[in-house]
């Protein structure tokens, strides 16, 4: 995870101040470089969902999400910051410390939930993943 953020032209995107939205917790604030973003909208659900992925020089992630339909909206942030064998996950209201693997094997089983598939598998693309080694 620790790594500077590149832009196109190979060198270090710059950094700017970001507050990610969160209606679970309090709003995430970092100094950070926009690495990835999404933006889907499902023609079956009406719901279009903003992704967005932060990090910063330093390698901490930032993650905001925010789905909406109509009149209601749903807004998501989080944090991962490793610290060696472990990452802090925060979701502005909790902070948990957990063994990478453990995280790893977390989302995993996230993924493969029932209620996930049906909302992340209408824009996500699911592949084996390729080891930079």
């Amino acid at each position: 995870m620790n790594q500077t953020p590149m832009g196109f032209s190979g060198l270090p995107t710059p950094a700017r101040p970001v507050t990610l939205p969160n209606d679970y917790g309090k709003p995430i604030a970092m100094t950070a470089s926009l690495v990835a973003e999404d933006i889907h909208f499902s023609t079956s659900t009406g719901l279009l969902t903003v992704e967005k992925l932060y990090r910063t020089a330093q390698g901490r992630v930032g993650y905001g999400i925010i789905a909406a339909s109509g009149e209601s909206r749903d807004r998501r942030a989080y944090t991962l910051d490793e610290q060696g064998e472990t990452v802090l996950c925060d979701n502005g209201a909790f902070t948990l410390e957990l063994p990478v693997n453990e995280l790893q094997e977390l989302l995993c089983m996230a993924l493969q939930a029932e209620d996930a598939l049906k909302t992340v598998g209408e824009h996500a693309h699911f592949s084996v993943a390729v080891n930079d080694e």
